[in-house]
């Protein structure tokens, strides 16, 4: 249950010394409610959320998910804190405490018009398609969130998709959507919210959930179900088309993730859109192009890589490739999905097992590469750093996520990790020195999905509406 901005600060109070709340979460917990009194007069009373809602690293999976495959997944400790109170005017507010963000409000409304192109299109977005789907079981009221940021916009570590989802946990739980006839009888589990969630993103229907045009990308639902449903400690093995989770299995002590964001911002809003929807529309593509040939009525490729493997022999890659119109390089597509969902996952997981670092950075990197030769959406930077990580002494590194900038994560020896990450940054700063401004290293490891802070402290949000 929401409570209200004293209560929280309370909670806060009472925290200080003890091992309930990490520092860094009553830090930003105090700022925000330092923002929010200025940004939001005379909202001490309402009823109010702080939460926060992390990034995701996708380890295995390069544009896997949308395309009826696997993901191997996790949500990391960099992401947006809010802190959100409710209102009576029905509006939405939004406020970041630095300035990357400029402050905006618009009407809870299922008429909204969102801004392409304009960071609000995510938050609006979000909140048309809320208002479409629960303004009939549940009586609406506005929300003004003060928010923060510790993720590197257009990293490729699924800001955009947190930030939607940060909107979401605010005005679902300070509407009590939970409990509405048409929340519960629509989203029965955390992967249904998960997928609803993305479709929500990409425009989609889900169930009797109805959708629109979404933000204008063509993505699918692993990032949702990272951000929403990941665990400390462990990677998420997810499958999709339908989305199931497979697996969870316990990050190795002795390994170190390290994330370099290279500068390069791979913003969906921006130019970057129409070459990361080109990745997607060359997956259906392929699919359409095969049911041509073979007058099949597949839909995903994972169908199509299952139907040509058993039926078609060791041609229907060549049938793919020989299009003469369209999207290029159709075979190539579906030879990335082959690499990364039938070889790359299954013997990552394997190393994980055996603990085999060596061998698990060794297809980190070999994914990094097929990215590269197939998918045509590593930046001249991402491969730059993948190439030192190695030469650095990392046992493998791959850029992921969307590609076209972003990050890339490297995998080394824990007893490495303090003196690799200041050589990495060095050696790629002098390289590109224009880059500096905005790139980051940091060290990191698998964390929890979104959380709430209740009076035990921080809580999933998966586990507050689901097992409740």
């Amino acid at each position: 249950m929401a409570v209200n901005l004293e209560r929280i600060q309370n909670t806060l109070r009472a925290s200080a010394g003890s091992r309930t709340l990490r520092p860094h979460w009553r830090e930003q917990a105090l700022n925000l409610l330092e923002l929010h009194r200025s940004a939001y007069p005379g909202s001490a009373s309402r009823q109010a959320a702080f939460g926060f809602v992390p990034g995701r690293i996708e380890v295995f999976g390069r544009h896997t998910d949308y395309a009826g495959g696997r993901s191997l997944v996790c949500a990391i400790d960099r992401g947006f804190f809010f802190l959100a109170a409710s209102n009576s005017d029905g509006m939405i507010r939004m406020q970041e405490k630095e300035t990357e963000f400029e402050p905006i409000a618009f009407p809870f409304s299922s008429s909204l018009a969102p801004r392409k192109g304009h960071w609000a299109n995510y938050p609006m977005t979000m909140a048309r398609r809320m208002a479409r789907n629960f303004a009939g079981s549940a009586t609406l009221k506005g929300v003004d969130i003060a928010f923060s940021s510790t993720l590197p916009v257009g990293s490729g570590m699924s800001g955009s998709s947190a930030l939607m989802m940060m909107t979401f946990t605010a005005i679902a739980w300070l509407n009590g959507l939970p409990e509405a006839p048409a929340f519960h009888e629509n989203l029965r589990d955390p992967l249904d919210l998960a997928v609803y969630l993305a479709c929500a993103e990409n425009g989609q229907g889900f169930r009797g959930l109805k959708g629109d045009s979404g933000v204008g990308t063509f993505g699918g639902s692993e990032d949702h179900a990272a951000i929403l449903t990941a665990r400390p400690g462990v990677l998420s093995l997810f499958g999709f088309s339908p989305a199931s989770l497979q697996e969870e299995i316990a990050w190795p002590r002795g390994w170190s993730m390290i994330v370099a964001f290279c500068g390069a911002r791979a913003e969906k809003t921006r130019e970057a859109l129409e070459k990361y929807n080109l990745v997607s529309r060359r997956a259906r593509s392929a699919v359409a192009r095969y049911n041509r040939f073979s007058g099949t009525r597949l839909a995903t490729l994972r169908e199509v890589a299952d139907h040509g493997a058993v039926r078609k022999g060791s041609g229907w890659l060549a049938d793919l490739d020989r299009t003469g119109e369209g999207d290029p390089g159709l075979g190539d597509r579906v030879r990335q999905f082959l690499l990364e969902d039938r070889r790359f996952i299954p013997a990552a997981m394997t190393a994980v097992r055996q603990k085999d670092l060596p061998a698990f950075g060794k297809l980190l990197s070999a994914s990094h590469r097929a990215s590269q030769r197939f998918l045509w959406n590593i930046a001249p930077e991402i491969d730059a750093l993948q190439r030192s990580a190695v030469r650095l002494g990392a046992a493998g590194a791959s850029g992921f996520g969307g590609g076209f900038g972003g990050s890339i994560l490297a995998v080394v020896p824990s007893t490495a990790a303090k003196d690799f990450l200041p050589a990495w940054r060095e050696r790629y700063l002098r390289r590109f020195p224009a880059c500096a401004a905005e790139a980051s290293f940091f060290l990191t490891a698998p964390g929890p999905g979104i959380q709430l802070l209740d009076e035990k402290g921080p809580t999933r949000l998966v586990d507050l509406i689901f097992e409740s």
